[in-house]
């Protein structure tokens, strides 16, 4: 199998800093195309995720940044190509709801624990005719942004994402044009911050309540519901969409449907062995597994009226 080629960035190639977050972080040009680099933290699987769940993404249709493999001088990392064109502008999600939820005082620099960060605000933003759905992106049946995003919640509970705050969405605004961004950003998903023995121990444990279905569902998102105050896990964010847009969430979970568990080998066995351990992989897979499994019974119980 042919592995994932590791894109190695040549001292000098840096243009600038990247504001955003903690990691390292500067965009250069490649072949006169804009790309950030972004190193991993040691000592997790940051990188891999990042290429993995990019391939996901292809599979499933789903709107995204590419992501790549590579080096620079001494750091590892991703690159992945600017998706705002040079005459747009990005708007994060913080931006975009601390001028809708203007009368509370919405805090944007707080990505977590932040209460008003509701799912059904932002569902109701991305409701609105303005916004279009990602650019390049085509689809005869998924025509709205609001269609899109069920797919990125989808995504989500998918890998146990916990990470989609309020930073990690946005809109892309260009030639008086709004488009939905394609998801980013998923270096939290699939356990690769999990320590290894861990990872070890949850695969073997014939404790229910250490192994990894009980992992995955105790997976939390930053979302909270507005009626109960309470944080949504990755699965009852899904729900939540699926209630409001159960067109989109059958769409999606059909493209899930469709793709197999041998294909989602297949993207594990093309990442380099230097940069993912085999109890990695399997307990990625296993993430995979419980978590597809338990999606696919959405169609079923649709099928039923539930």
């Amino acid at each position: 199998m042919k592995k994932f080629k590791i894109k190695r960035i040549l001292t000098g190639e840096k243009d600038s800093l990247e504001q955003l977050g903690t990691k390292a972080k500067f965009w250069f040009y490649d072949n006169k195309i804009k790309k950030l680099f972004k190193e991993g933290r040691k000592n997790t699987g940051e990188n891999w995720v990042e290429v993995v769940v990019s391939e996901l993404c292809i599979k499933l249709d789903i709107p995204h940044a590419k992501y790549e493999f590579s080096e620079y001088e001494e750091m590892k990392g991703t690159i992945t190509e600017n998706f705002v064109p040079s005459s747009g502008r990005l708007v994060l999600g913080n931006e975009l709801l601390a001028g809708v939820l203007k009368d509370i005082d919405y805090d944007s620099h707080k990505k977590y624990g932040l209460k008003e960060y509701n799912l059904s605000t932002v569902l109701a933003v991305l409701k609105t005719d303005i916004i279009d759905v990602p650019i390049n992106y085509e689809s005869s049946e998924m025509n709205s942004a609001f269609d899109v995003f069920v797919g990125y919640i989808m995504l989500d509970c998918l890998i146990s994402n916990p990470d989609r705050h309020h930073e990690n969405w946005g809109l892309v605004v260009d030639n008086k044009k709004v488009y939905l961004t394609p998801t980013y950003d998923h270096a939290s998903g699939l356990g690769c911050r999990e320590p290894e023995e861990r990872k070890k121990n949850r695969l073997i444990s014939s404790d229910n309540g250490f192994k990894v279905d009980n992992f995955v569902n105790r997976a939390k998102t930053p979302f909270y519901l507005k009626k109960t105050g309470k944080k949504l896990s990755t699965y009852d964010a899904f729900i939540f969409c699926s209630l409001h847009n159960k067109k989109a969430a059958l769409y999606w979970l059909k493209k899930l449907s469709n793709f197999n568990i041998c294909e989602m080998e297949e993207i594990f066995s093309k990442v380099p062995n230097e940069l993912i351990s085999e109890i990695s992989v399997k307990f990625a897979m296993e993430m995979l597994r419980v978590n597809k499994k338990r999606l696919i019974k959405l169609i079923e119980e649709s099928k039923n009226g539930k």
